[in-house]
């Protein structure tokens, strides 16, 4: 990964980067055809990018020249000297592309947004100045949509179902499974309302933490030079990267993390809930602090970098109990 000061973006919300790009569409903005795979492939040879995604409660800006990537797989490790990323896509989730020439508002120039088929944006990447040149332009040109009048059909999320009545003892077989796919399979049965599990299970698989245990944990860490591992994404996305974070620096309540040409910044007012988790893992038990909103939906993940150890030292010293004082023990 490349060293490189990245500046804390603005908030920005899905809806206004739609009106954005349909405000300019055909002028500073052009449609380009529904084939996110081919697209991206194109992109990731123009050199260095700075890659934003965006996730329901958090943004992550990186700068970096990425690897190729691969057909049915569409997934990436990076490992640098203190830092590790691992980079997951759903390529069933994305549909419209927009290529954005010129500033549009909050939107950089020589850039490509990728939306979901509801009109959400998954990410937007933009060339670096130092790389690129005409390829971009030739990129655009060689995909580029018949019909720039219009962005293409979006559809409504669908609407949550009622969750099943699991009893307790399922749910604690199923998450003791040890799989990741069965745990992904039961949440599947809760609408993703993760809320709902965590609440019923006993506190040997999930007890809630105050919120004030996430500014603690990130300061104590940064003072400690620990590193974390933290995990975002959206529908298309999963991102995880573990690294010797940066001193928590908020703002407006964004909570930024930084770390060698990385910007990481989880948006603490969608935070409506904090849940100490253990799971099976290979070999032992993984102990991770995740984030919920008020719809009990995940929107992030710390857990610890290579070292379980000090991580679990590092959550000991941190975690706050919901309606005790005092530390818990992780």
């Amino acid at each position: 990964m490349t060293v490189t000061a990245l500046v804390p973006p603005a908030p920005v919300s899905s809806s206004s980067m739609l009106r954005q790009c349909r405000a300019s569409l055909g002028d500073r903005v052009l449609r380009l055809q529904d084939e996110p795979p081919a697209i991206l492939k194109g992109l990731y040879r123009l050199g260095a990018l700075v890659v934003t995604t965006f996730a329901p409660g958090a943004r992550v800006s990186q700068s970096m020249r990425y690897p190729a990537l691969v057909d049915d797989d569409w997934s990436l490790e990076c490992r640098g000297e203190q830092c590790r990323l691992s980079h997951h896509l759903d390529m069933s989730q994305w549909q419209s592309v927009m290529a954005v020439l010129a500033p549009v508002a909050d939107l950089a120039p020589r850039s490509l947004l990728f939306f979901d088929r509801f009109g959400q944006p998954l990410q937007q990447m933009a060339v670096a100045p130092e790389s690129g040149g005409l390829a971009f332009e030739e990129l655009v040109c060689a995909m580029l949509h018949p019909d720039q009048r219009h962005l293409g059909q979006t559809f409504s999320p669908r609407r949550a179902t009622r969750a099943p009545g699991l009893l307790v003892s399922e749910m604690e077989r199923l998450w003791s499974h040890g799989d990741d796919d069965s745990f992904r399979a039961l949440l599947r049965q809760l609408d993703d309302r993760r809320e709902v599990l965590y609440q019923a299970v006993r506190d040997k698989f999930a007890c809630p933490a105050r919120l004030e245990t996430v500014p603690a944990l990130l300061a104590t860490a940064s003072q400690r030079g620990e590193a974390l591992t933290v995990c975002t994404g959206n529908a298309g996305v999963r991102l995880c990267l573990t690294a010797p974070w940066s001193a928590p620096r908020w703002q407006g309540g964004q909570c930024h993390l930084a770390h060698n040409g990385v910007l990481m910044s989880l948006d603490m007012g969608r935070v409506a809930s904090v849940w100490r988790l253990r799971r099976p893992g290979p070999g032992r038990v993984v102990t991770a602090l995740e984030a919920l909103d008020v719809e009990g939906r995940w929107l992030w993940t710390l857990s610890a970098g290579d070292d379980e150890e000090r991580w679990l030292a590092l959550l000991s010293d941190s975690l706050i109990r919901e309606g005790r004082p005092g530390m818990l023990m992780a």
